[in-house]
């Protein structure tokens, strides 16, 4: 019984240090494109108001996503813009999300 509660112990503490160093990696990760620069350039593909942004790691790189309330957009709708984080390329296409 002490052998396999020990087990669980240590699997349990990898996880948790996996866990936290994903959380680390993106707290350190330093994107070439600055954030102001990535906002301005997802503005003005739909022009309106940065209601959330966050930098991810998706599919095998960095992103950016800006969540966007289009100007004189009345109906709950956000637009999600994802610009690569190292070359401001826009990854996939701007998505229409209902608030």
């Amino acid at each position: 019984m002490i052998r396999s509660t020990t087990l669980a112990f240590v699997l349990g503490a990898a996880s948790v240090v996996g866990v936290a160093s994903t959380a680390m990696a993106k707290q350190t990760h330093h994107a070439k494109l600055p954030v102001t620069e990535a906002r301005a350039k997802a503005l003005s593909l739909v022009p309106g108001r940065v209601v959330a942004q966050e930098l991810e790691h998706e599919g095998g790189r960095w992103i950016y996503s800006f969540e966007i309330k289009p100007t004189g957009e009345t109906r709950k709708i956000i637009k999600e813009v994802n610009l690569d984080a190292d070359t401001g390329a826009l990854v996939g296409s701007i998505d229409t999300e209902n608030d």
